[in-house]
């Protein structure tokens, strides 16, 4: 609906609970790799960029390519190769390094990423959802059904990420697994002179499994506007303030996937 489009807002914040794990945002690391005077610092860069499992990681791996130094070039390939983002084959394929060991290890990633392509990205993380609660003060007993779906969708969506199911055997694949709980803190509507502002914010722990430690936290919130019209509209209301939840979920867990990692200790 035009509304939604026009008006819907969104906001993500993210907690690590370990300072031992805790590592700079996407923006930090992309500096460090490009204009990092030390060429360990940008290998570091270029390596915690794989790690990230974030698609907006790819184009500076990519240029990293060019580096001046092989160390980096080297691990700007072994990044795109953890990264698993297909769209890196084009630079990968179209580089011509001097160094054997950067031609080795840039032909390492172009098999894993072409196998990726044919089969599918490697699962490197398995979620297991945990508790969802209402903690809104709405009362509906659609809310924690919608919280639960629309943050399996979204998390099963994340690349590296698979998400089990709920009858799922207690055995799973030699993987690391992180147990995701959370809870609808805000959902609620108000005026704004002749306007209605729907808002939501929700808020996720990722623990580390299997003794279901707090790594981090992930939060998000979105709001939307409607008119008093559309607010007095079942349907529509009914429609805003599902959208306005699926933004603030959609919102915390953009930063889910580094978050996931600290939490699988990858």
């Amino acid at each position: 609906m035009h509304w939604s489009r026009r008006s819907l807002l969104a906001l993500a914040v993210l907690t690590v609970a370990s300072h031992a794990w805790a590592t700079p945002g996407l923006e930090e690391l992309v500096e460090q790799l490009r204009h990092g005077a030390a060429f360990r610092v940008r290998v570091a860069a270029a390596l915690q960029l794989g790690k990230s499992l974030d698609p907006q990681a790819s184009k500076p791996l990519e240029a990293a390519l060019d580096d001046a130094n092989a160390s980096v070039r080297a691990a700007a390939a072994a990044a795109l190769k953890n990264l698993g983002d297909v769209s890196a084959l084009g630079s990968l394929r179209a580089h011509d390094d001097k160094s054997a060991a950067v031609k080795a290890q840039i032909a390492s990633a172009i098999k894993s990423l072409e196998e990726d392509a044919t089969s599918g990205p490697k699962t490197k993380v398995l979620v297991k959802i945990g508790i969802m609660k209402n903690g809104s003060g709405v009362k509906s007993p659609k809310i924690e059904s919608e919280l639960v779906d629309a943050s399996r969708r979204k998390l099963n969506s994340l690349p590296g990420v698979r998400v089990l199911a709920e009858d799922a055997p207690q055995k799973q694949p030699d993987l690391p697994m992180v147990m995701v709980t959370g809870k609808i803190s805000e959902l609620k509507a108000s005026r704004e002179g002749s306007s209605i502002v729907y808002s939501a914010s929700v808020e996720y722990v990722l623990h580390t499994m299997p003794e279901q430690s707090i790594a981090a936290k992930v939060s998000g919130r979105a709001s939307a506007t409607a008119s008093e019209q559309e607010a007095n509209d079942k349907a529509k209301s009914a429609e805003l303030r599902r959208s306005v939840l699926e933004a603030a979920i959609a919102s915390a867990l953009r930063r889910a996937p580094p978050a996931l990692m600290a939490a699988a200790r990858l």
